[in-house]
């Protein structure tokens, strides 16, 4: 998460480390378990690392959590409506993604998502797991998306599904910030 706000990363490091302990695991298992370096994990807890998004996913499913539960304040009431989360900040301030709502049911993740990408702007994705989505609807501005070394571009209005188990990009070709919305349909 480049350029992370401050906050989202201690939620993080707060809700990361109750979780570890909660289930009584070292930093080695959880490292193990999620595929990231100890180093890492610790820098993570500490809040000092700022971490893709891609490795907060890894590290929520190791713990039998939501990746919505690990960016969410801690004492965040699942009951009421929740405030929008930004886990990413690019370069520029106009490009910015929150966490909208998430929900765990039946071994799949939903999550909603609003972005937002200044004029140049790009973001490079890691893949989801195998058997995941990602349903795009463009509410203003001009989005690419590239997959496989091509390029699609949506505007106002336009939707798309596309399987979002390979690394994939979105990009603003436009003079002026996209914003779009996002649902990701995470396969477990």
């Amino acid at each position: 998460m480049p350029d992370t706000p401050p906050q989202v990363l201690l939620d993080v490091s707060a809700n990361l480390r109750q979780a570890r302990q909660t289930l009584g695991w070292s930093q080695d298992k959880l490292a193990t378990a999620a595929g990231v370096s100890r180093r890492m994990l610790v820098n993570i807890e500490a809040g000092d690392s700022n971490v893709s998004l891609a490795t907060l996913d890894r590290l929520a499913a190791a713990l039998g959590l939501s990746f919505a539960e690990l960016v969410r304040p801690p004492a965040a009431n699942p009951r009421q409506p929740a405030a929008p989360v930004t886990v990413w900040q690019g370069r520029h301030a106009d490009s910015h993604a929150s966490l909208l709502q998430s929900l765990g049911s039946a071994g799949r993740t939903v999550e909603l998502w609003l972005w937002q990408l200044a004029a140049g702007e790009r973001y490079d994705a890691e893949a989801d797991p195998a058997g995941s989505h990602e349903m795009l609807y463009v509410i203003a501005g001009e989005l690419e998306l590239e997959r496989a070394g091509t390029r699609q571009r949506l505007g106002p209005g336009d939707s798309l599904t596309f399987a979002s188990d390979e690394r994939y990009a979105y990009l603003n070709p436009g003079a002026v910030p996209v914003r779009f919305t996002k649902n990701v349909l995470l396969a477990r």
